[in-house]
């Protein structure tokens, strides 16, 4: 069964998404997935970015009654989700996830059978006492959201989501499951089957092609080259924006010297307070800001329709990275515009930050000869230099499959990532249409193109231009402590 299948909707689905929604229609692909999930199969929905992929678990629930379990990767994307979801009117919802307090946390678990919607983490469902409690629900249905992360996190960076398979096979009744993303290879999706426990899953797989999103790569000479572009186009670009780069150091210089061009712009990084990414966050998507400058850790999930320009300043470990971080621009179907500034050294960084954690496999043997003689795992990683995520990783690879397979399985995810950066450097410096040359990494070709296509085939750059002429300096934004110190006419907080 496949997105060219259609039977008709029932008239109460429409009149439940009218009452629930107020919207008239559903969009594409959102109505055969929810008719898959009320018949209590497993189904695997790979839909495009804007494509409404939350009313798919959102709607059913009206019908089958019990709880949802969301599990989610992000602790921003699940309490920017549940807050819109309150902001709707939908009050039977809680996140169970770390930025918990102990008190908090224990009040969820107590109430956990009033909720209609629960989000938690793949490392929260790991722990005891939540697992004994979730298995006591009338679980109606499990989302994996976003659950490309499975293949691309759970073997080298969250070993956690791996675990799912386990913690699946141990539920009293397993409900069926949704697997919802923008983007997934075949890999990807049989990885998905496999760590989801699926039963024949019904797959709805639309291309990722986005139309209304025009692709532009510019070749630079390098870093300096880079900068001089970013500081010359983003004063002068529509916005609203979001600039991606490698390094959080990066991610500040550039958010500082765009607020001397007098571009309203802030940084976003894991290094960040999580007080302070959450108030950024919340100003980019208010409208007071007009840029973010940001890693990978920024944008999924974020719903703010109007992003107009992504621009990345280093080139994406995958083609899935790339094509999940631009979908965030025109989730309004307005015409946006995607970036890829690019140099012959992008590639070696790429490579750097791809491999940099993976442990190798000479010490990945080496922790697994300390464990065997009883030494602690972190105690051990740390004498081989190990970081906390490579000792989490090869410990639980070293579980799975021994010593030799452990060692083994890095070998084999270098290798992929090594392919990954490969493909992307021949997408980056090939020729002909870019949109063609993105679309095949995926097996797809481009829809019917109703407005910018790409730099290969020509670009009206003025239709990208928003009048301004550079010059002037920002004001500062304030962080959250000024904010609040401000507000209560605090001099210090």
């Amino acid at each position: 069964m496949g997105p060219s299948e259609q039977t008709a909707v029932p008239a109460e689905l429409t009149e439940l998404l009218k009452q629930v929604t107020g919207f008239d229609a559903f969009r594409p692909g959102q109505e055969e997935v929810i008719r898959s999930v009320l018949a209590g199969r497993d189904t695997i929905a790979v839909l495009p970015t804007g494509a409404g992929k939350s009313l798919c678990y959102q709607l059913p629930v009206h019908l089958t009654g019990g709880t949802v379990l969301i599990v989610s990767p992000l602790l921003s994307l699940m309490e920017d989700q549940v807050a819109r979801m309150k902001s709707e009117g939908e009050k039977s919802v809680a996140a169970l996830n770390s930025f918990l307090t102990p008190p908090e946390k224990s009040a969820v678990l107590r109430n956990l059978g009033g909720y209609r919607f629960i989000f938690t983490s793949p490392e929260m469902l790991m722990q005891r006492h939540v697992s004994d409690r979730l298995n006591e629900l009338d679980i109606a249905y499990i989302v994996a959201d976003e659950a490309h992360c499975i293949s691309q996190w759970g073997f080298d960076f969250r070993p956690d989501y791996l675990r799912l398979r386990q913690w699946l096979e141990g539920l009293r009744r397993r409900p069926p499951v949704l697997a919802l993303t923008a983007t997934a290879s075949e890999e990807a999706i049989r990885d998905i089957e496999a760590y989801l426990l699926m039963d024949r899953p019904v797959k709805f797989i639309y291309p990722p092609d986005r139309p209304n999103i025009a692709l532009q790569i510019v070749p630079l000479a390098g870093r300096e080259e880079k900068t001089e572009w970013i500081l010359q186009e983003i004063p002068v670009t529509t916005g609203p924006g979001i600039l991606y780069v490698q390094s959080r150091k990066r991610a500040e210089e550039l958010a500082e010297r765009l607020r001397g061009c007098r571009v309203a712009a802030a940084a976003f990084h894991a290094g960040m307070e999580k007080e302070d990414r959450m108030l950024v966050q919340q100003q980019f998507l208010n409208g007071e800001l007009e840029w973010i400058c940001a890693t990978n850790a920024f944008g999924m999930g974020i719903d703010k329709p109007d992003v107009r320009h992504v621009i990345h300043d280093q080139l994406p470990s995958s083609a899935a990275q790339y094509i999940q971080e631009i979908g965030r621009a025109g989730r309004d179907g307005g015409q946006s515009l995607a970036t890829l500034l690019y140099s012959g050294q992008d590639a070696e960084t790429a490579m750097f930050i791809a491999l940099d954690e993976l442990p190798d496999p000479a010490v990945v043997r080496f922790l697994a000869d300390c464990i065997a003689s009883g030494e602690n795992a972190r105690t051990a990683g740390e004498r081989a230099g190990l970081s906390e995520t490579a000792v989490r990783v090869a410990s639980y690879w070293i579980g799975e499959e021994g010593a030799d397979g452990a060692a083994a399985r890095m070998e084999a995810l270098a290798a992929g990532k090594r392919r990954g950066i490969s493909e992307m450097v021949r997408f980056a410096e090939g020729e002909g249409c870019i949109r063609e040359r993105l679309l095949s990494l995926f097996g797809a070709t481009p829809a019917q193109q109703t407005g910018q296509c790409c730099s290969g085939c020509g670009l009206r750059m003025e239709e990208f231009r928003n009048g301004r002429t550079p010059g002037g300096e920002a004001p500062a934004l304030s962080g959250w402590k000024e904010r609040i110190g401000r507000l209560f006419n605090l001099s210090t907080l």
